[in-house]
């Protein structure tokens, strides 16, 4: 197709004439000389084989060819303008894209995002939300959330806060099951277990009754996301393991209660991490300081 269209100076020169309707305007609005766009149009001319515009004096006039042309040429070139200007637009949005776990952008990151959203209003934040491993590597996110040892290959990782972990249910399930006196009587208990990312130190409830100095085994645990387990929790279906860092409102506000007095450090904690030789810059690098130091606030 490219073959059977004349050159795209010629017919850049007979749009602004054309529109124009003087070869002069056209000059300037090119930025070329007035000869300049009058070789150009003859040039096109002779491709067509017919005039495109009438010479008049001190003026210029379409032909009916001239006028024929027009048309499609104006709308290419306008058509054209718009997109390019739509992708310009586009580039110049500011966006950061982040990937967090369900239980962490629900909890931790969701009820932060209009304080950040007040002081930055021109940045848009993407969240990719999955309690899969999260690959960076196509560079579709910009920055991630992960918890663990702090080491995982392939990527650097910035230190967030480690949390507290400890048993929490509804004030009704309480009253359902009796409260549970010791860590044996816990285990006895309904007991709500979680998905973490394998290989990422998440903690299970043997591994909590581990840390807490109990070997409990024989334990019957309903296996679900974070989100659901919590939401369970709530509804009085049973004990759930209480992320300080995801629960504690909850907790404060009376709607989740701590049914015995035990808790222990996380073994991992929350890291910011991106991949080994990336850098982060502008907008990514500003949201990296700003959770770092929403992270520096807790208690």
């Amino acid at each position: 197709m490219r073959r059977d269209l004349p050159s795209p100076i010629s017919l850049l020169a007979f749009e602004a004439s054309a529109r124009l309707l003087s070869f002069k305007a056209a000059a300037r609005e090119l930025n070329v000389s007035p000869a300049a766009v009058s070789r150009q149009i003859r040039n096109l001319e002779d491709y067509v084989g017919q005039a495109l515009f009438r010479r008049l004096h001190r003026k210029v006039e379409l032909t009916a060819v001239g006028e024929r042309l027009f048309g499609p040429v104006n709308q290419g070139f306008a058509g054209m303008a718009a997109v390019l200007a739509s992708l310009k637009v586009k580039d110049s949005q500011r966006h950061v894209t982040v990937g967090t776990t369900v239980g962490f952008a629900f909890y931790w990151l969701m009820p932060r995002l209009a304080r950040f959203s007040k002081d930055w209003p021109e940045i848009t934040l993407n969240q990719i939300v999955t309690d899969d491993p999260i690959d960076q590597s196509d560079g579709q996110i910009d920055i991630a959330v992960r918890y663990g040892g702090g080491r995982w290959p392939g990527y650097d990782g910035r230190y967030l806060f480690s949390d507290r972990i400890y048993p929490v249910c509804a004030p009704s399930c309480l009253d359902a099951h009796g409260t549970p006196f010791s860590l044996s009587e816990l285990a006895s208990m309904p007991l709500i277990e979680s998905h973490g990312i394998p290989g990422d130190q998440w903690l299970d409830w043997v591994g909590w009754f581990r840390y807490a100095g109990h070997r409990a085994s024989g334990m019957h645990t309903r296996y679900l996301n974070y989100l659901i387990g919590v939401q369970m929790a709530l509804n009085g279906q049973g004990y759930a393991l209480g992320w300080h860092s995801f629960v504690g409102d909850l907790v404060a506000d009376g709607r989740l209660v701590k049914p015995l007095d035990v808790e222990i450090h996380s073994p991992g904690a929350f890291y910011l991490i991106s991949p080994v030789g990336r850098p982060l810059e502008g907008d990514t690098a500003l949201f990296a300081e700003w959770l770092i130091s929403e992270a520096s606030n807790l208690t």
